[in-house]
Formats: C-alpha cells, sequence, structure tokens
C-alpha cells in the first residue's frame, strides 16, 4: 500500500487508489490562495497564484485538487479564520459537543481532541457542557485563543510524530475530531496513522467535511480552493478509512457550510447505523459515479456566469457592495471577474482579523459592518451565500430596508 502522503506540485493520480483514470470537471485557473490577505498597509506586496484544476476518480467517487500546496505556506501565523466570532458555527459546534457527550456516555475523564482547533470553539463547548479533559491541535496563529477559555493546546501540525508527543504527555482520546480539516491535508497517509495512535480501541473518530452531492448539487464550486485538496462522496471516505483498518459507525449530513457530511469511525468492528447505506444509496440515485453528473454541473456554472452577469451590468450604476468573507468568497470572486469591478468594498463583522486588508488579488478592501448602516448600498452580494437567509434578514431588521440582497449560488436570488 502506498502511503498516502504526497510532496507539493503537480499530481496525475487519484489520491487514494493511484488510479490515472480521472476526469476533469472544471479548471478555475490559476488563483491566489484564499487567505492570502494583503494588509493594506502592505499594498505593494504581490499574491502567488497557484493553479485549481479538479478532476473526478470514477473509482472512488470523490473529487481532488490535482495541485498541491504544501501546509506551512497555507497554515501558518497569520491564519485569518476563526470560527468562534459566526454564532451560526458557534450553534453548529455547540450541536455536535451536546450530541457527541449525549450518543457515547462522554465521561468528564475521558480525553476528547480536536485537530485542526483553531481558536478552541468546539473544544470550550465541551468544556461548557462540564467536560474538562480537552486538547486542542492547531499549527496556525489561531491557537492563542485556546488561552481565553484555558485549554491545552498543541501548537504543531498534526502527523504520526505529533501524535506520539500528544500520546506520551495525554494518553489516548476516546473522542477524536476534525471538523472541516481532513480534506486539508497532504500528508493523509501520517495523519490517519496519527489518529490510529491516540485513539481508544473504543474510541470514535469523527470526521465532519464539505460534501460531495451537496457541493454538485448547489452548485457549490466555491469550495474548490487551494486548501481543500480532496472533496469526499461517504463511499470514498469509507474506502480510505477501511485501508487503515477503522470500521464505520455513524453519518449523518446537514447543511453546514452549504452541505457538510459528518461520519463516526471506530477500531472496533461494530454494526453500521441504518443511516450508513441509506445515503450510501442517495450518493448512488444521484449518480455520483456517473460522469455525466459532473459535466452537467460544468454547464450549470457557465449559464450561472451569464446570468450573474447581466444582473450586474445593468446595475452597474447602482453602489454595490460584498458581505461576509469566507475563504470560499475569494474563488467566487475570481471566477466571477465581473464582480471585482462592481463591489465597491467587502464588509466583515467588525471583529474579524480580515478588516483592513485587500481580497487576495484585487484591490477590493475588507471593511467593517459597521459602515454599512452611514454608507446604505442599493446592492448587497451575500458571499456567505449559504447564510443567505439569516445575513439578508439581519440586515434588513438593521435599518437596510431599500437594499437588495443577492446571492451568487445555487443560482442567482434576489430579495427585495
Amino acid at each position: 500500500m502506498n502511503d498516502h502522503n504526497y510532496n507539493t506540485g503537480f499530481l496525475n493520480y487519484c489520491q487514494i487508489c493511484y488510479s490515472k483514470d480521472l476526469l476533469e470537471v472544471i479548471n478555475l485557473g490559476y488563483q491566489p490562495l484564499a487567505d492570502d490577505l494583503i494588509k493594506v498597509s502592505e499594498f505593494n506586496r504581490e499574491c502567488i497564484y497557484y493553479p485549481i484544476k479538479i478532476y473526478l476518480c470514477k473509482k472512488c467517487q470523490y473529487l481532488q485538487n490535482n495541485y498541491i500546496v504544501g501546509d506551512k505556506i497555507l497554515y501558518n501565523k497569520n491564519y485569518h479564520y476563526r470560527p468562534g466570532i459566526s454564532k451560526s458555527v458557534v450553534d453548529n459546534l455547540r450541536m455536535l459537543a451536546n450530541e457527541t457527550i449525549r450518543n457515547y456516555d462522554l465521561k468528564p475523564e475521558d480525553l476528547v481532541v480536536d485537530i485542526g482547533s483553531n481558536d478552541g470553539t468546539l473544544l470550550s463547548q465541551f468544556k461548557y457542557l462540564g467536560h474538562l479533559n480537552l486538547l486542542g491541535v492547531e499549527p496556525t496563529g489561531t491557537y492563542i485563543f485556546h488561552k481565553n477559555h484555558n485549554i491545552n493546546v498543541v501548537n504543531d501540525y498534526f502527523n504520526l510524530k505529533s501524535s506520539q508527543k500528544i500520546y506520551s504527555k495525554y494518553g489516548k482520546a476516546k473522542i477524536i475530531t476534525t471538523t472541516n480539516v481532513f480534506a486539508h491535508t497532504n500528508k493523509l497517509g501520517d495523519f490517519i496513522k496519527g489518529i490510529k495512535n491516540i485513539i481508544r480501541k473504543d474510541g470514535i473518530f469523527i470526521i465532519e467535511n464539505h460534501y460531495l452531492l451537496d457541493v454538485i448539487k448547489k452548485n457549490q464550486f466555491d469550495t474548490f480552493y487551494h486548501e481543500h485538496l480532496r472533496t469526499y462522496s461517504l463511499k470514498s471516505l469509507i474506502r480510505l478509512m477501511e485501508l487503515y483498518g477503522f470500521y464505520i459507525y455513524e453519518a449523518k449530513t446537514s447543511d453546514r457550510y452549504g452541505g457538510n457530511i459528518q461520519v463516526h469511525f471506530t477500531l472496533q468492528k461494530v454494526n453500521r447505523s441504518s443511516n450508513v447505506n441509506k445515503i450510501l444509496k442517495i450518493e448512488t440515485d444521484f449518480g455520483l459515479d456517473n460522469p455525466k453528473t459532473y459535466l452537467k454541473f460544468n454547464s450549470n456554472l457557465e449559464k450561472i456566469k451569464i446570468e450573474l452577469f447581466e444582473y450586474f451590468n445593468k446595475n452597474k450604476s447602482k453602489f454595490i457592495v460584498g458581505k461576509a468573507f469566507p475563504a470560499r468568497a475569494s474563488i467566487i470572486i475570481h471566477y466571477f471577474s465581473f464582480l471585482k469591478d462592481h463591489l465597491h468594498f467587502i464588509a466583515e463583522q467588525p471583529t474579524s482579523l480580515k478588516i483592513k486588508h485587500f481580497v487576495p488579488g484585487t484591490n477590493l478592501e475588507i471593511k467593517s459592518s459597521n459602515l454599512l448602516l452611514k454608507n446604505k448600498p442599493d446592492i448587497m452580494v451575500i458571499l456567505a451565500w449559504h447564510l443567505f437567509d439569516v445575513i439578508s434578514e439581519k440586515w434588513r431588521q438593521k435599518g437596510l430596508k431599500k437594499t437588495n440582497f443577492v446571492a451568487p449560488l445555487p443560482r442567482l436570488k434576489i430579495y427585495k
């Protein structure tokens, strides 16, 4: 068995089964890293561009980027994303902590490890519920926020080597979580071996990631940024984890981030939840194993691009701003490149680390959303479109009574 660890650069075979029988699904060209935000005070610095070309492995039924950017470039001390400033994300993570404690009879002394723990938000929800034996693993500068919650954290990349240090100091974990992290690492084999090294025999490894079926169904090409090396179906996750001796126990889908799948694995041979076979059947019925499904996806994107171009061209004299800048927004702005000519700025929450930065590869500045009530826009493009209803209603109530709210995906949507 190959070790599933990949070097940076181009990759012309499947990251799971090594087949070269790959189908090109979409070519997004060369783009800057979605989190390579240049400070307004450093406007002379230029972004480096890397390719994004997405392929389908027909055998494993998942998508992959054919170019790998190194972890140390993507996840460094200047990483800007923080889940703790988003109420909807915090609410979802609280739900995950609640369900985990309830479903697995978690005792206060049981170790819970969150890999890619960012600012410690998920672990803080376990702590809020009375669970104290917690450990975060976070390589970026956001690890410092664990101090706010008084939670232990290892400031390192998770792999087999770091897992050995974790085991020596903290022992084995009953629960290991990775929320929107498992698609990120290029040292996939080392990552899974590290999990196996620190998980108890009766432990549960919970993976939550953006979900292939929802990505295709909702035209979510914006999930294809450099951090996301793989877009999994349930079938592909089972195939991968079985190679390392893990058995699937549970699977469920949710609307988080436009559509996530959460899968629970264990080292014990167990009876699968009935959800597993239900989801596998839904994947087959939808056509995730059919190349025509992906050709239709590509065709849909071209239609959406034309719709959006015509709408903004018709409204080019209006005062238009963007709202919210998750990493996926960078992909939207570069794919629908005409948006750069129409958006005056991007508004982010006042506590966001992204304020006073430029959108990667543009001169579009990210500013505080406090400005929106002083300079009321005619049109607000909600780039975190998966939260369209929440964001549009919030700002309607705040006073933007005459603003038209626009979502670019899954299709053009206008709330007047």
